[in-house]
């Protein structure tokens, strides 16, 4: 797994999911999956965690593993009617310096979450939770899309987006042209 550098992710903070999603054929964008609150750009790598009904790591532990500026990742399609995420482990996760929560799946208390100031995106909130356990550090599906543990993850008001956990270098010819001339917008398809 390549986790990228501070500086390695510095390159992509001001590049809109809209221009990766044209650069990359529109590949890697997370379906059903929207950001809860608006004006929270953010990219990250991913810290991914498998939901499961069986036994598993609970969500405390796993979150004991998580990196700094991550964003955690988490496939909750296995419990469909209840939240995964909430109030008690945003505040774990803001005090692990994390800097995202994409869930395929549910959450709940919003205030909370709100307040965090952490980026949360989701299907949707219900004020039901389970029990649940995972796996995490594995390869996943999220609103779709596969994510490996450490693939980038972009976020902002349009939604969300992924690129393959690689060097900075792999960022296709049009991106990088249009990070160099600070004009982003060129790169957008015409609506």
């Amino acid at each position: 797994m390549h986790l990228m550098t501070p500086d390695e992710l510095a390159l992509w903070h001001d590049v809109p999911t809209a221009v990766v999603s044209d650069e990359q054929r529109h590949q890697g964008v997370l379906s059903m999956v929207q950001p809860l609150f608006p004006g929270r750009p953010f990219v990250a790598p991913a810290f991914t965690i498998e939901v499961r009904t069986e036994e598993g790591v609970p969500p405390r532990e796993a979150l004991t593993h998580v990196w700094r500026r991550a964003c955690i990742v988490i496939d909750a399609r296995s419990t469909p009617d209840a939240a995964v995420w909430g109030g008690n482990l945003i505040r774990i996760a803001r005090e692990r310096g994390v800097s995202a929560v994409v869930v395929d799946g549910n959450v709940r208390d919003v205030a909370d979450l709100r307040d965090s100031g952490l980026a949360v995106c989701s299907c949707g909130v219900t004020p039901r939770g389970p029990a649940w356990s995972g796996r995490f550090g594995v390869p996943i599906h999220c609103g779709g899309v596969e994510i490996h543990p450490g693939d980038l993850i972009i976020g902002d008001e349009d939604g969300l987006s992924t690129h393959a956990s690689s060097p900075s270098a792999a960022m296709g010819s049009s991106t990088r042209n249009c990070v160099r001339r600070g004009s982003l917008t060129t790169s957008i398809s015409p609506l």
